[in-house]
């Protein structure tokens, strides 16, 4: 097969949708199939509206099998507010297949009308509509198959302030154009089934981990390296009020404030409405908080291996990876009852939900593993083994390999 695959960002970029077509991608290599991919220049999440950030100055390269080709992205003059202006405008609203383009890369666009023959075409995320636009208009001109990992932020119920952005017209109709969507949760397919897309042309798939690169932490490495005693509550992810970080600190806050002797550990890219807020709290929060801006591999084994929970109270994560990188470490964890996480944390077996933006829950639900080391080990013990029986990579790549050669004719 020669396969094409196209996502907003690709390594050495850090996230779940990355990671996860880094996985696919790589495999298909090594198996000895075609793969390329278009991406952007993109490091930094925010190099997409703001200027200033990490790129990536390589236009082209060969990545363990993987050709990877990457496009610029353009901004316009004071970015953001001129997408909202031109999402007002009549002949640029959602009616039509393709709205304005987010992100702008006119290099990718330009792509569509490629010599380059491929089999099938595999895209990812929303709300980065003109990557998902760009694979559509490929695979229809070249009459190959079109799968989609949409990974649709749903936010929660009753609230469309998340969901409203991965859901436009335009976006649902280039999700229904698809001739598979992998889906990560019931969550997530039940949606699109109610939106009318066939059950029967969903994938369940979720995410993975690779055991043996996981292996290896030390959690009184990472405790001697950053002076810690005591327990600790952790984060990964980037910091910003849809994952979840103002409400984490809030409910810190009124743990210490009874004496609580945890420390609280944020890993991960500060984005600036997060980023602003951490700059006015009190010195005295700051004290008993470990903001790490970026952290390498082995750093993240480490801090999985110290800490005594993970907390991902995010309204934004149609997954959620970190959850089974801290269930790996039998480590209990604590999420929203929000987006795509009921569908994989379960309530009071491997982990613990409460509402987003209820602080006054997400503190009672930290205290009571803080308190309970014995309910804390049950559920990260339950998470432990729900990952190695259902979680791998090994496991997921083989349906996705699967589906590949079923729409291409290959068998399978």
């Amino acid at each position: 097969m020669k396969c094409l695959h196209l996502i907003h960002r690709y390594a050495p970029a850090r996230g779940g949708s990355e990671k996860f077509f880094i996985e696919v991608s790589e495999r298909l290599a090594a198996d000895g199939e075609g793969v390329t991919v278009f991406t952007t220049d993109a490091m930094d999440i925010q190099h997409f509206w703001l200027p200033g950030k990490e790129s990536i100055p390589v236009p082209r390269e060969v990545m363990n099998g993987v050709e990877v080709r990457r496009f610029r992205v353009r901004r316009l003059p004071r970015h953001p507010q001129a997408l909202r202006v031109l999402g007002r405008l009549p002949g640029l609203t959602c009616r039509s297949l393709f709205s304005f383009p987010s992100p702008l890369v006119p290099g990718m666009l330009a792509s569509i009308r490629t010599r380059e023959r491929f089999d099938i075409v595999h895209a990812t995320a929303l709300p980065y509509d003109s990557i998902l636009y760009a694979a559509n208009r490929i695979a229809g001109r070249q009459g190959i198959p079109l799968v989609l990992s949409p990974f649709f932020h749903l936010g929660e119920s009753g609230n469309d302030e998340v969901s409203r952005y991965y859901t436009r017209p335009n976006q649902m109709r280039l999700v229904e154009s698809a001739e598979r969507v992998l889906v990560q949760t019931s969550i997530e397919r039940e949606f699109l089934v109610k939106c009318g897309y066939p059950r029967e042309r969903t994938v369940m798939l979720g995410m993975g981990i690779n055991p043996a690169e996981l292996d290896g932490g030390s959690g009184e490495r990472f405790r001697d390296r950053h002076d810690i005693r005591g327990p600790v509550v952790c984060y990964i992810g980037p910091r910003t009020y849809d994952k979840g970080t103002f409400h984490l600190v809030e409910a810190m806050e009124s743990l210490w404030r009874g004496g609580d002797p945890a420390t609280l550990v944020l890993a991960g890219t500060d984005i600036e409405d997060f980023r602003r807020h951490y700059e006015k709290l009190p010195e005295k929060t700051k004290r008993n908080c470990l903001a790490l801006d970026y952290i390498d591999e082995a750093e993240k084994k480490d801090l999985l291996d110290a800490c005594d929970l993970l907390v991902l109270p995010s309204r934004s994560d149609s997954f959620g990876i970190v959850f089974l990188e801290a269930w790996y470490y039998g480590k209990p964890v604590v999420g929203a009852r929000a987006g795509g996480i009921p569908g994989l944390v379960r309530d009071g077996i491997d982990g613990l939900l409460v509402p987003f933006g209820d602080a006054g829950e997400l503190a009672l639900a930290i205290r009571r593993f803080l308190l309970d080391a014995g309910y804390a080990r049950e559920l990260g013990e339950a998470g432990r083994k729900r990952v190695l029986e259902e979680f791998t990579w090994d496991r997921k790549y083989e349906v996705v390999k699967e589906l590949y050669h079923e729409l291409t004719g290959g068998g399978g």
